[in-house]
């Protein structure tokens, strides 16, 4: 895996290599390998260079720095993981220490890695029912920490280098995130800015489109703001007397109809997320805004 390989390619200077028309060509591949998965890419690598592996370590290390310093971030994770976990498998074993399982289950959204839920024997924990899932999680906690180092490291021009702008403009038109706006809401004259949301509604909500994966707590967060702003952005959780509001999404929306489409509006939204499932999300959708499977909001960050 990349990681494994830095070595090959510490010394490299980033901007000389971004000079090289072979390597911006080379790039693009590996990028439509990414999102698209064509395979082209391997195929032209093995024509290009001598040294294969030396070359794709290269460029993945080129395209890394580069989405480390845009939104598309947290994209390229979740379809760097799919591409490459069955490499990542091929040499993890059935069972591994606990501190390393640890490692990386703590920064995992996934119930299935809850350690109570494996057997745990002599220190070592059998991963093996949930192998695939450990794999991309590992390929995930990895990729996060390499661009953690590379944006503390970034140069500040980084962005304004033609051959990086040029990669960009490659990646804006083959990926194309869910943009939103603003908010529709009712009793008021046009749409809530998006500026007008808090910064940590802000943040949950690019996470979320950028492919992310944010806490339970943070999804659950959004949800009921997001409802409540699109349908009484003057809703408040406690009552005059200071009692918490026992409310339904009934009360709040007025109509079954505009309720289905607002969950209909987060399934799609979620959707971007590593570890969707729609049948859960629109469960805990409707129980957090308190429509069928719950009679009152059940989360009141708002």
């Amino acid at each position: 895996m990349i990681w494994e390989k830095f070595d090959m390619i510490k010394d490299c200077d980033f901007f000389k290599e971004m000079e090289n028309k072979v390597n911006i060509e080379l790039l693009k591949y590996y990028l439509k390998y990414i999102f698209q998965g064509d395979h082209s890419y391997y195929e032209l690598l093995r024509i290009i260079s001598k040294n294969k592996e030396e070359k794709d370590t290269l460029i993945q290390y080129l395209a890394l720095t580069i989405l480390a310093n845009t939104r598309y971030y947290n994209l390229y994770i979740k379809h760097y993981g799919e591409r490459y976990v069955e490499e990542i498998l091929h040499k993890l074993p059935n069972k591994i220490p606990v501190w390393e399982f640890i490692k990386v289950s703590a920064h995992s959204r996934n119930n299935d890695l809850k350690l109570e839920r494996l057997n745990v024997d002599n220190g070592l924990v059998n991963i093996y029912p949930v192998k695939r899932i450990y794999g991309i999680e590992l390929i995930r906690v990895k990729l996060r920490e390499m661009i953690d180092k590379i944006r503390a490291n970034s140069d500040r021009d980084l962005l304004e280098h033609e051959g990086v702008q040029e990669i960009i403009r490659f990646i804006e038109g083959m990926v194309k995130p869910q943009d939103i706006g603003g908010i529709k809401a009712v009793n008021f004259q046009g749409e809530i800015p998006l500026e007008w949301h808090p910064p940590c509604i802000r943040k949950i909500l690019e996470d979320i489109l950028s492919g992310g994966s944010p806490s339970h707590y943070a999804r659950r967060s959004f949800v009921v703001y997001w409802f409540c702003a699109k349908f009484n952005p003057n809703l408040r959780p406690l009552n005059k007397e200071g009692e918490l509001v026992n409310i339904s999404a009934l009360d709040i929306a007025k109509s079954e109809e505009a309720i289905e489409n607002f969950i209909e509006e987060m399934l799609k939204l979620f959707s971007n997320v590593e570890d969707f499932n729609p049948e859960k999300t629109r469960y805990y959708i409707c129980h957090n805004i308190g429509y069928k499977v719950a009679d009152h909001l059940t989360h009141c960050e708002y």
